[in-house]
């Protein structure tokens, strides 16, 4: 499992979150825009939804986990893999990698999503540069196997070998960009490669048929109520507070019955008015869980 951080929660930044989940990767997504972060949830669903209709999704959920953070700092702390897919603003960029780049482990690799700015001038006043790359999904994501790389002058070859190497475990294709023009496909060639995908996806190589026969149902254990459709799903080692990673998961949020977060973390959530890390809904009681 990867641990990925995805910043932005437009069209993109939502499909590469629930494209990282669907491949088992633990993803916090971030929005300095609540309106935006609150509707992360119910656009997943959409995702889903779409997915289980052409058998894609053949169990309830995304197998990896999708939390949304409020704090910048929280989001990106531990990632292995930042996306960020923001506004294409040159300025709001270069803040951003800035920043993320001092709140990050050192050996994370961040990726910027970008159509046309110089990937080399975003990074310029972010640290640890030979870990940045432009790396660009194409839409609709979850179809597309082809993402488009675009190392600026600082990118490191193992860099760009640990972004290949992640991808292609995705059933990824990374292609280099030719020339100043990005890759922009039409109605009819997003349509072909969609139905291709599917075809594909569907087969016993796919990742669709190998979930439906190699993976058993999880669920979530504890203190808490049946899973219901909306849950999220935990592996069995997934025990530690998802904001904080260092104390176990011992409360539930309510009214949305999520047990996700330590008490303290939790805590937090209430004082500062955030929502459910999960579902987004605002929090209005913490119980307390006692582990025998």
């Amino acid at each position: 499992m990867v641990k990925v951080a995805v910043i932005g929660c437009g069209l993109m930044g939502v499909k590469i979150a629930g494209e990282m989940a669907y491949h088992g990767h633990r993803v916090r997504i971030f929005d300095s825009n609540l309106n935006a972060l609150n509707s992360v949830y119910q656009r997943l669903e959409e995702d889903k939804q779409t997915l289980r209709n052409e058998g894609l999704l053949p169990h309830k959920n995304f197998i990896g986990q999708i939390l949304c953070l409020s704090r910048l700092e929280e989001t990106v702390r531990d990632a292995d893999f930042i996306f960020e897919s923001v506004v294409d603003d040159l300025q709001v960029k270069q803040d951003l990698f800035e920043r993320i780049s001092h709140l990050c482990s050192p050996t994370c690799i961040m990726a910027s999503n970008s159509l046309r700015l110089d990937p080399s001038t975003i990074v310029d006043r972010a640290a640890y540069k030979e870990r940045t790359v432009g790396l660009r999904f194409l839409y609709p994501v979850y179809y597309i196997p082809e993402v488009e790389i675009s190392p600026n002058k600082y990118t490191s070859s193992p860099t760009i070998e640990n972004v290949r190497t992640m991808l292609e475990r995705m059933g990824k294709t990374l292609f280099f960009r030719s020339g100043d023009e990005p890759l922009i496909l039409n109605e009819d060639q997003r349509e072909a490669r969609r139905l291709a995908r599917i075809e594909q996806m569907r087969s016993s190589s796919g990742i669709g048929a190998y979930l439906e026969h190699s993976l058993p149902a999880l669920s979530h254990k504890g203190n808490a109520p049946p899973p219901s459709e909306d849950d999220n799903l935990y592996s069995d080692g997934d025990r530690d507070c998802a904001i904080c990673m260092d104390r176990s998961r011992d409360c539930l949020l309510c009214p949305c019955h999520h047990m996700v977060t330590c008490n303290e973390c939790a805590k937090s959530l209430l004082n500062r008015r955030d929502g459910c890390p999960i579902c987004r809904k605002d929090i209005t009681e913490i119980i307390r869980v006692y582990h025998s």
